[in-house]
C-alpha cells in the first residue's frame, strides 16, 4: 500500500493534466498519460537541449535518469540504487544493466579492452569495466550523480552511433598507460531510449498472457509512486 497519497485536486500528474481528469480504471488512458508524463519531462526537455551540442552533458544526465526510471517499472521496483528493507525487488547496478541487456541489447556487450578502475575502500585493485553497460551505469550513470562529472576514461562527443569504443588517444593510467574510452553520443542514446520506451508501451497494452506479469511489475511501481489505485485490464 503507497505510504502518501495525492489530493487529486491540487496536483498535476503531467504538464496541463491533473490527477482528478485521468480515469485510473482505463489502463489506455493511464498508459496515455504516463507517455506524456515520461514526454514532458525526459524526452522533450532532453531533444530541446540536444538541439545545441554545447549541452550533451545535462542530455546525458536525463538520459541517465530515463534508464533508471525505466529500469524501475520495468522491474517492479521501488528505486534506485538499493532498497534492502523494500518489499520491491532491488533496482540497484544489477538492474540498471539488466534493463540495457534486456531492452536495448545494442548497447550492451564486451568490451575489446576492459577499462581498469582505482581501488575502492580496503581493496588493492579496483574493478575492471569490461563491459558498455559497466561503463554506462558505473561511469556515465554513477559519474554524473555521485561526482557531478564523468571519468575520464568516458567521453560525451558526436558520434555516428550512440556509443563506441577506442582503444588510446583520449587517457591514460597514471603510469602513461593507454586507457580505453567509451564515447556516447547523448542525442543518439536519447534516440534508442524512446524507441525502447515506446516498445515497453506497446507490450503493456499487448493482450498476450506473457506480458501479464510486464503489467503486474508496471501496477506496483505506479501504485507506489503516485499513490493512486489503476486497473490493468486489457480494454478492447
Amino acid at each position: 500500500m503507497p505510504f502518501y497519497k495525492p489530493v487529486e485536486t491540487a496536483r498535476a500528474f503531467r504538464i496541463g493534466k491533473p490527477y482528478y481528469k485521468i480515469d485510473w480504471n482505463n489502463f489506455r488512458e493511464v498508459l496515455n498519460e504516463f507517455h506524456g508524463r515520461i514526454d514532458d519531462w525526459y524526452i522533450k526537455p532532453a531533444k530541446e537541449l540536444g538541439k545545441n551540442g554545447d549541452f550533451a552533458f545535462p542530455v546525458m544526465a536525463i538520459d541517465c535518469m530515463l534508464i533508471d526510471t525505466l529500469s524501475q517499472y520495468y522491474y517492479g521496483a521501488g528505486q534506485s540504487p538499493n532498497e534492502k528493507e523494500s518489499s520491491f525487488p532491488s533496482s540497484s547496478r544489477s538492474k540498471f544493466k539488466d534493463f540495457l541487456k534486456e531492452r536495448l541489447p545494442q548497447l550492451t556487450g564486451p568490451l575489446p579492452t576492459p577499462i581498469q578502475q582505482p581501488p575502492m575502500g580496503k581493496k588493492k585493485t579496483g574493478d575492471p569495466l569490461n563491459n558498455f553497460e559497466d561503463v554506462l551505469y558505473s561511469g556515465f550513470r554513477c559519474g554524473i550523480l555521485h561526482q557531478s562529472h564523468i571519468p575520464l576514461y568516458g567521453v560525451i562527443y558526436g558520434i555516428p552511433t550512440a556509443l563506441e569504443f577506442r582503444a588510446n588517444g583520449a587517457t591514460t593510467y597514471a603510469d602513461g598507460k593507454d586507457c580505453p574510452t567509451v564515447i556516447c553520443f547523448p542525442q543518439k542514446l536519447l534516440d534508442e531510449l524512446e524507441t525502447a520506451f515506446i516498445k515497453y508501451l506497446d507490450d503493456l497494452w499487448d493482450a498476450n498472457p506473457a506480458f501479464d506479469d510486464l503489467r503486474r511489475r508496471f501496477k506496483a511501481k505506479f501504485e507506489d509512486s503516485f499513490g493512486v489505485t489503476i486497473n490493468t485490464t486489457i480494454k478492447p
